[in-house]
């Protein structure tokens, strides 16, 4: 229905219609009540032509949505009688943009801000928030000129210049991020943010020396960014300071949160979510920096908001986990299970949570449930071979890290998993096989250096033995990081190399160690090991059968309190 602007009589002050948006839907009457409340404005308002609108069909809605669309329309209807100026229409189609825009319903929603706009010119939300909308549909041309609109309202809104800087370097247009980043950098609430856009425009340009102080600073602005020591860490190889480039991989951690500046229109679009798959998304992004507390929130409200999504329940169970609420998590994850069992992550979250309860059973099966639905989910194959190794099934443990390493290549972690199965199986051949290409590295792993000179050490297997390479292996990584298990591989290679004094020196102050700090390890073994030194014998048992190291457990699937001490 299309409403035509009337002109009032002369010297009269007269109600006139707008010419409204079209709305089209099967549920045509119940928008009628939204066309009804916004064909009224102030008789001293210019008039406004309005962009026409096409609305979704609400019976596809989740109930929430339509209840928030319900409330929209209810305050519309109040608004009608009211004789709305322009600016209080504007706001009451801005309002209704954000309803549309916090569920995903893009159409609707550039349109309702498009009206604002045109109704409110002066208010820097709905460009703003329009602009946004734009970004996240891909859509970043108009992002930008919705940006630079709101930029011509208020030039020194933070938030919008952040948002300016992001789009332009999406674009690959230096220059103008350049600018907005620096204007942003001018006041202190967006300077860490401006500071990493600004490292991201030297990176590209290969100007590394402005890229360190740029990473540095926000760093320093912002000390969670953890995960910026990475960029940091290629910028200075790139500057030529390997050195440093180490020291800030060593600092590296990928749950590192991302600088942000206060944003009140996007908190206030961000409550006005009700949406299910949008609050999913929501909680996905928050438990990816690590924040599972408000991850925690938007997966509970995505249960609220429809209590038939299995993913929404699977993902709580996994925010509840990390935040150390094993029992809550398990029951969630069980619920989340019972509405889908075709769900692979949350079979691997319930296998883990049953891991660290030390439930090797349940979480046997559990795994295997993952692997079944997903062939590619190595995390579960990796943990279903630690749970292997744990129960004796040496062989199984092989062939699931087998089935890892097919799917990553080169993981260290699972290549010294391997290693260490076949260590336990006594294929010392295979092992150092597994092991070589972590050592023969530049920055060589020092978990495969001390299992390979070990077994160079100690090997039942003459052709593998080789006590020089030993010692320089393990007296290498003493003088790096000495550790009790290294200290038992130094006095192995010391021994073979015929330097028993040594080694019975080192044995004696590694056996006086774990005495002293209660420290678990057989200690029958390291005085076995001392005996064969003492009568002059190297040693051809490089491990106790009951060495933890057979033991593995994943740090995720770490064993809680509760079950460690029963």
């Amino acid at each position: 229905m299309n409403v035509g602007a009337r002109p009032a009589p002369a010297n009269r002050c007269a109600p006139r219609a707008l010419p409204l948006p079209v709305f089209r839907s099967t549920h045509r009457s119940w928008w009628l009540g939204v066309l009804v409340a916004l064909t009224v404005t102030g008789c001293s308002d210019p008039k406004v032509e309005l962009v026409p609108m096409t609305m979704p069909d609400s019976s596809a809605f989740e109930p929430s949505v339509r209840n928030k669309l319900e409330s929209v329309k209810a305050k519309l209807d109040q608004l009608s009688a009211t004789k709305p100026s322009n600016e209080v229409l504007g706001k009451a189609y801005g309002e209704l943009a954000m309803a549309f825009h916090a569920q995903d319903l893009v159409q609707p929603a550039e349109r309702a801000y498009a009206n604002a706009r045109r109704l409110a010119p002066k208010e820097i939300r709905w460009p703003y928030l329009q602009g946004h909308l734009f970004n996240d549909a891909s859509r970043v041309p108009e992002a930008l000129e919705a940006f630079e609109a709101a930029r011509a309202i208020q030039p020194k809104d933070v938030p919008t210049l952040v948002s300016l800087g992001q789009s332009y370097l999406q674009m690959g247009k230096l220059e103008p991020a350049q600018k907005a980043y620096e204007e942003a950098n001018q006041f202190k609430v967006g300077q860490a943010t401006a500071q990493v856009g600004l490292a991201k425009l030297a990176m590209i340009r290969k100007d590394y020396s402005k890229a360190i102080e740029h990473f540095e600073q926000a760093i320093k602005l912002w000390p969670n960014a953890l995960h910026l020591y990475q960029p940091l860490a290629i910028a200075y190889r790139g500057s030529g300071d390997a050195a440093k480039a180490e020291q800030s991989l060593a600092r590296f951690d990928p749950r590192g949160v991302d600088p942000s500046v206060s944003d009140p229109a996007a908190d206030a679009l961000a409550a006005e979510v009700v949406a299910s798959k949008v609050l999913l998304r929501r909680g996905q992004r928050e438990g990816k920096t690590g924040r599972f507390d408000l991850a925690e929130v938007a997966f509970r409200a995505a249960t609220v908001a429809d209590p038939s999504n299995a993913e929404a329940f699977a993902n709580l169970g996994i925010s509840l986990a990390n935040l150390g609420r094993i029992e809550e998590a398990q029951q969630v994850l069980v619920r989340s299970l019972e509405m889908d069992d075709s769900i692979a992550l949350a079979n691997l979250s319930l296998a883990v949570l049953f891991d660290r309860q030390g439930q090797d059973g349940p979480a046997e099966k559990a795994y295997s449930a993952a692997i079944r639905l997903d062939l590619e989910n190595t995390q579960a194959c990796v943990y279903l071979g630690d749970l292997y190794m744990r129960t004796g099934r040496v062989q199984q443990a092989i062939d699931r890290y087998a089935q890892a390493l097919s799917r990553s290549p080169g993981s260290p972690r699972v290549q010294i998993s391997q290693a260490l199965a076949f260590i336990r199986a006594g294929r010392f051949s295979d092992a150092r096989k597994t092991l070589e290409p972590l050592v023969e590295t530049p920055t060589p792993s020092g978990e495969a250096m001390n299992l390979l000179a070990r077994i160079l050490a100690t090997s039942t297997d003459a052709s593998l033995r080789n006590g020089p390479r030993a010692l320089m292996l393990s007296q290498t990584l003493f003088q790096k990081a000495p550790s009790p298990s290294v200290g038992q591989t130094l006095a192995m290679a010391l021994a073979e190399t015929g330097d028993f004094e040594s080694a019975k020196t080192l044995q004696g102050q590694t056996i006086a160690y774990y005495e002293r700090t209660k420290a678990p390890v057989d200690l029958d073994f390291l005085k076995r090991n001392l005996d064969q030194f003492v009568h002059g014998r190297a040693v051809r048992e490089g491990w106790s059968p009951s060495d933890p190291i057979f033991s593995p457990r994943s740090p995720a699937a770490a064993l809680t309190k509760a079950s460690a001490a029963s």
